[in-house]
């Protein structure tokens, strides 16, 4: 839902009132608008000034206590941010709200939670972390919360600020294309490729037909010699006759041409798709990892989902041992050192896609998500249930969207482009780039050692059935017609 939408909830009752406001006079016998007349115009006017002062509301430097936890080290945390000896927030969120205080005149007192706890629900009803300290009144703003229905019996949600998806990052494969010679040209090419070397060899073949036919020669080469002759005119190898490359000049010409404009169009994006890599996920999602591969999944201890990704996680085991595949970092670089840098498991973190934008990327900027999402929500901040002045932080909110102020924070904090001057180090060629050219290599001197080996064969079965057809024809031969004949 966009805010835009919130803004016709709120008017919601203001479109009913101008739908009904009309009244039977009896006098004029006629309808008239229903705040023409004196006393429901100024239950109209009071009401309106009621709700306008809700809308708003001047607080006269009244204090308002947000809490929050500090994301990570100070130059890292680009969402909530404490500074000037926890006195002062920044960040995305810090600056919103820094913002509001301005704009609506109250005194914003920061509380810096020690512990990294978005709070969970304890066994006798109560809450601990910042959801605790709404509960006890110790708070009255959170000013990053994701948007979920269940906890509306204790706080109320502002105007959402923007929409997040949850994915498990993890470092990608980079691999070569080993067949990079096929997927050099699409499947739709090659076809067209073949049809037209099959087309000119048809051609030949045609034209021949019809220059014997003309001259009364007999056809010196049939349909399969002139597709040989064509496949090596097109690579350059083997060898036409003359008297047939005379008939089909022009058609070997054609077939040359087309051969040299594939071969300019093959060289000039071979040397780039062999050199080439590309990344490749080990998994889809959640349940992909856990039942498939040997890969840990790590999460944010005071994250907004921490119980219901433990129970969807749950979902996918399949042995006792998955169990401790999941496990609970207390820090954001805590989780991300073990993601990116572990060298004897392989883990992949669960995390929202803006703490990934303003933390994840500068401690490790490598990291990909996975195709699956998950808990998608809105982003907005959490307001303690109650509050009568919540709509005036809707408002201003609102109108900051309206000025492209939010947009301008998340362009500064959570989409900056990490520089680096670092070149990418030369890659020699290995045998994985290139093995498919030696497979072609191999394949073709096996089939030539095949076809050797059968025209042997059959030229020796040829040999020797001839052999015996000789002595058949040959009378028999005896020494007796020798003394006969002397």
């Amino acid at each position: 839902m966009s805010p835009f939408v919130w803004l016709s909830l709120l008017n919601a009752i203001d479109i009913c009132r101008a739908i009904s406001g009309i009244v039977w006079n009896a006098s004029n016998q006629t309808f008239v608008p229903l705040f023409s007349i004196g006393s429901f115009s100024r239950a109209k006017d009071r009401f309106s000034n009621r709700f306008r002062s809700i809308e708003y509301h001047n607080f006269r430097k009244e204090v308002l206590v947000v809490s929050y936890y500090q994301e990570g080290r100070s130059k890292e945390s680009n969402i909530v941010n404490f500074v000037d000896n926890d006195t002062r927030i920044t960040g995305v969120c810090g600056d919103i709200w820094t913002t509001l205080a301005d704009y609506l005149n109250f005194t914003l007192v920061p509380i810096k939670l020690e512990n990294k706890n978005f709070g969970n629900e304890l066994e006798n009803g109560t809450f601990d972390g910042l959801l605790g300290l709404i509960q006890q009144n110790q708070s009255q703003i959170i000013p990053r919360a994701g948007a979920f229905a269940s906890r509306l019996n204790l706080v109320e949600y502002t105007v959402p600020l923007w929409t997040i998806r949850y994915h498990l990052y993890v470092l990608p494969e980079w691999k070569h294309d080993e067949i990079w010679m096929i997927h050099l040209f699409s499947m739709e090419l090659w076809y067209c490729v073949f049809v037209s070397l099959l087309a000119l060899s048809l051609a030949g073949y045609a034209y021949e037909k019809i220059s014997t036919i003309t001259a009364r020669e007999p056809i010196r080469c049939n349909l399969q010699d002139h597709i040989i002759y064509t496949i090596a005119i097109a690579s350059s190898q083997g060898f036409v006759p003359p008297e047939v490359h005379k008939k089909s000049r022009i058609i070997y010409i054609c077939t040359s041409m087309f051969s040299w404009i594939i071969l300019i169009a093959f060289s000039s994006h071979a040397i780039y798709l062999m050199m080439n890599r590309k990344y490749v996920l080990p998994f889809a999602g959640l349940k992909d990892l856990i039942q498939t591969t040997k890969y840990d999944v790590i999460a944010f201890n005071g994250s907004m989902v921490h119980q219901d990704f433990e129970n969807l996680a749950s979902r996918y085991y399949k042995h006792v041992r998955d169990f401790q595949r999941v496990s609970f970092a207390p820090a954001a670089r805590d989780l991300y050192e073990k993601v990116c840098f572990s060298k004897k498991h392989k883990y992949a973190a669960f995390e929202a896609a803006d703490r990934h934008n303003a933390i994840g990327r500068r401690i490790c900027p490598r990291l990909v998500p996975s195709w699956e999402s998950y808990f998608e929500t809105w982003i907005s901040a959490a307001i303690k249930k109650g509050f009568p002045y919540k709509r005036s932080f809707d408002v201003g909110i609102l109108k900051m969207i309206e000025f492209g102020l939010i947009d301008a924070l998340k362009a500064r904090w959570l989409n900056w482009q990490q520089e680096s001057n670092r070149e990418a180090p030369f890659q020699s060629i290995d045998i994985s780039q290139v093995y498919l050219i030696f497979g072609i290599w191999m394949v073709g001197i096996s089939v030539s050692f095949f076809l050797l080996f059968v025209e042997n064969l059959l030229m020796l079965i040829r040999i020797r059935s001839s052999k015996r057809n000789v002595k058949r024809r040959l009378p028999p031969f005896s020494y007796q017609n020798k003394s006969v004949e002397a």
